[in-house]
């Protein structure tokens, strides 16, 4: 039944959306290349450095306009290590203007010291000086997996390429680095678009595809493979031979070619196979839905992975965000278990009752008791037993 709050508890689904909180970032794009990023980190991936097995991770700067992809090592996830990944990255595109990141605490605790460096007086004179716009950070809600299609398909195919390619082959700190540089390398070769000849039937040139490589530096990188070591391992000329001796380079280990030669493999058939289907391996993606709207004080359920719903953690709406379609993208709820507020988004969030059924529940409540018993409607169980009881009592 719609008004028994057991019911709502195990029958209630979460809140649908049709628009995201992040449409004018990808509608109205600044056109600069990482003005506008997305961070997130990769890993861990086990590397040797100095002969002991090491885990490292990797931080993923995506692009929201030119879809490029920057990935920076990290030796750990701390605050330390995000501070210098992020300063390295500063060195090659300079500050961007806003940043959009989950809630890891290595990314908010990072940010926070950065935002406060940033308020001191003659830090902002020198931006303003440079027509350097203020910095701005925003961390989405959790369980938000939908940014518009972008930065989570950037993240997916980074991991694709490195674990992929790698596997099971554990690299040397010097070799993975390579790794990592080759594949910023190909994944920003990938075409995004087409020009506009593609639309003009007189012309009887292919089109050239447009690149994120193309919109950051303005033309192909014309890149060729010098080390003639990892040619050795290539399938196409197994029988060459280099012309050095071994000892000129470094020593005979197989794996750095191997693992590259899994990265152009594993790219290849990524997008060559799989760019044509994206649009469409979803049904009814584009079919609008009936958004609800969620208002301060409402109660909700908070939807967690590998839990029952009897288990769902209660809370109370604080405060919401709207996009510009005036729907409900977020909320600040404060659990009613240990009063701890957390960041949400919609869709891990179920409405189980809000302010406007309460009013009408306190409505019906006041209705006077004759129209009530008019209203009420009898079970047939109930008809039955009583007619059943006059006639024990009567017999």
């Amino acid at each position: 039944m719609k008004d028994c709050l057991l019911c709502r508890r195990f029958n209630a689904r979460t809140v649908k959306i049709n628009q995201n909180a992040y449409r004018e970032s990808r509608v109205n794009p600044t056109p600069v290349p990482f003005r506008n990023i997305f961070m997130d980190h990769l890993g861990p991936y086990y590397v040797k450095l100095n002969g002991v097995k090491t885990k490292v991770w990797i931080l993923c700067i995506s692009c929201m306009w030119s879809r490029a992809i920057n990935l920076k090592i990290c030796n750990d996830l701390s605050v330390t290590e995000f501070l210098r990944a992020f300063q390295l990255y500063c060195f090659e595109f300079g500050l961007p203007q806003h940043c959009v990141s989950d809630l890891g605490s290595q990314l908010v605790a990072g940010s926070n010291i950065i935002l406060d460096f940033l308020k001191d007086s003659a830090v902002r004179s020198y931006l303003a000086d440079n027509g350097i716009a203020k910095l701005t950070y925003e961390q989405f809600y959790k369980g938000c997996s939908k940014l518009g299609s972008l930065v989570e398909s950037c993240v997916k195919m980074t991991k694709r390429l490195i674990f992929g390619s790698m596997r099971n082959l554990i690299l040397n700190y010097r070799d993975f680095e390579f790794i990592v540089c080759q594949t910023v390398h190909l994944v920003n070769r990938r075409p995004i678009a087409y020009k506009e000849a593609l639309c003009d039937s007189s012309s009887s040139n292919v089109p050239q595809p447009i690149t994120p490589e193309k919109l950051i530096r303005g033309h192909d990188l014309i890149s060729v493979l010098i080390i003639p070591e990892l040619y050795k391992a290539d399938e196409d000329d197994p029988s060459w031979e280099p012309s050095y001796t071994p000892s000129d380079l470094r020593a005979s280990d197989k794996k750095l070619s191997k693992v590259r030669s899994r990265l152009i493999e594993i790219y290849q058939s990524e997008f060559l196979a799989n760019l044509a289907i994206q649009a469409t391996d979803k049904s009814d993606r584009y079919k609008p839905v009936n958004h609800h709207t969620l208002k301060p004080g409402d109660v909700v359920l908070l939807k967690e992975p590998y839990t029952k719903a009897m288990h769902f953690p209660m809370g109370i709406v604080e405060e919401v965000t709207v996009n510009s379609c005036g729907e409900i993208t977020g909320a600040k709820i404060r659990k009613g278990s240990n009063r701890e507020i957390v960041k949400r988004h919609v869709t891990t969030i179920i409405p189980l009752l809000s302010l406007d059924q309460e009013e009408s529940s306190d409505v019906k409540d006041a209705q006077p008791a004759e129209i009530s018993s008019t209203i009420k409607v009898r079970r047939l169980a109930a008809i039955d037993s009583e007619a059943k009881t006059r006639q024990i009592l009567a017999g």
